[in-house]
């Protein structure tokens, strides 16, 4: 799992090439004036946006993804995402979606924390990093604005 900023200067130290043209892609973007769905990058990179609303973690299940890591940026509104990095015990977990590339259990996450992200900070969930986003923020629930990018992980 990675955390950042789009706004701060040194977001690519680190990241994996192909995070950073995705992220300097989405700083060229007027966030905000995207419409929700789903819009391609390229012919294999593309982003879903979304205008959600924040609920209960114990109300949400945890997703996992096996072939793509998720970018998750957040464009308006506060958010929690519970997050794991301990390998998930699958057994937990319902089948494998491998057209959609999810699994989803209603078990807690192993070893789990939060993280917070305000807009323009995002979230790199690798495969079989269990998260839990759309979470409330101080018990309030809040109608959010967010875009998930899906990079297949041979290109990392």
């Amino acid at each position: 799992m990675i955390i950042s900023n789009l706004t701060n200067p040194n977001f690519k130290v680190g990241l994996p090439k192909v995070i950073v043209e995705v992220c300097d892609y989405l700083n060229t973007l007027d966030l905000n004036a995207l419409e929700t769905g789903r819009h391609d990058i390229n012919d294999q990179i593309y982003m879903n946006v979304m205008e959600l609303e924040t609920a209960e973690s114990s109300s949400k299940k945890a997703e996992l993804h096996h072939e793509y890591l998720d970018v998750q940026v957040l464009i308006r509104g506060t958010e929690n995402i519970e997050v794991g990095v301990t390998y998930p015990d699958l057994t937990k977990y319902e089948d494998y979606n491998d057209v959609d590339d999810y699994q989803l259990t209603a078990a807690d996450i192993e070893n789990k924390f939060t993280v917070t992200l305000t807009p323009k900070m995002f979230a790199v969930f690798y495969p079989y990093e269990p998260h839990k986003p759309c979470c409330l923020v101080n018990g309030k629930s809040e109608e959010i604005k967010k875009l998930v990018v899906k990079i297949p992980v041979k290109l990392i």
